[in-house]
């Protein structure tokens, strides 16, 4: 039995993850409530974003890109306000509010579900930055509460949230099975807008506009975003054993 018991032990990967752990536990409070403070802030300001977008939307009309091949729209009230979740925009920003409050009130979490959810924020909000700023910008924000809007969802944060998991998420969380648990998220989204699509003949999006490209111009943009998708994943992936490695490392 002892024998058994030192040779499961010594395992591949046994030795890092108890290491890991063991660095986890030992870490400085300091550090570990500068963690959780950043998360707060990071939680706020996601969330923040998200209650401007209602604001707009209960005074401002859908906008109808140029060129677009359909009609509908919301009206500013109600009608827009409801509709803001359905954005990618505002999902992403969700995501990352829920994962970062949730870290904020415990911070070392193990669960499948939990991490998944913060891949799928990080890996989000960096490509609803880098879409929307270099494929769906066009005019300016009309008023300084949009601005305000715009720079927080498009900018800081698609900035903040890959640095905030950089430096203070618990490292060894990203595997391949999360991932893919990660990816239900934007194929869901993606599978409701264009259901949703030719009822409401309105699409969130010029890069999703059916009637004008066509579903082949569309899947265009969607292969590729998803292989984006999966090309940050696999970073954060190699990213995370690197850091864990090194934390490992230290601990010896």
């Amino acid at each position: 039995m002892a024998v058994a018991s030192e040779s499961a032990a010594r395992e591949p990967g046994a030795e890092a993850t108890n290491s890991t752990d063991a660095t986890a536990r030992r870490a400085p409070g300091w550090w570990a409530g500068v963690g959780r403070v950043v998360f707060a802030l990071a939680a706020l300001l996601s969330f923040t974003g998200n209650g401007l977008s209602f604001y707009i939307g209960s005074w401002k009309d859908s906008d109808l890109p140029a060129d677009a091949g359909f009609s509908g729209g919301f009206e500013g009230g109600w009608e827009h306000l409801l509709n803001q979740p359905t954005y990618f925009t505002f999902l992403a920003n969700f995501l990352v509010g829920l994962t970062s409050l949730l870290l904020a009130i415990r911070p070392h979490r193990t669960s499948n579900l939990f991490h998944a959810l913060r891949i799928a924020a990080v890996v989000c909000i960096v490509i609803t930055g880098v879409v929307f700023n270099v494929l769906l910008r066009d005019a300016p924000p009309g008023t300084p509460v949009e601005h305000v809007n715009d720079t927080i969802q498009h900018i800081i944060t698609p900035i903040l949230t890959p640095l905030v998991w950089l430096v203070f998420d618990p490292r060894g969380q990203v595997t391949w099975k999360r991932i893919g648990l990660a990816a239900i998220i934007p194929l869901a989204w993606l599978a409701f807008t264009l259901a949703r699509g030719p009822a409401l003949d309105w699409y969130p999006y010029s890069i999703l506009d059916v009637p004008r490209m066509g579903y082949d111009g569309v899947a265009v943009y969607v292969v590729a975003i998803l292989g984006f998708f999966f090309v940050l994943a696999a970073l954060m992936w190699a990213i995370d054993r690197l850091l864990s490695r090194l934390i490992s490392s230290r601990a010896r």
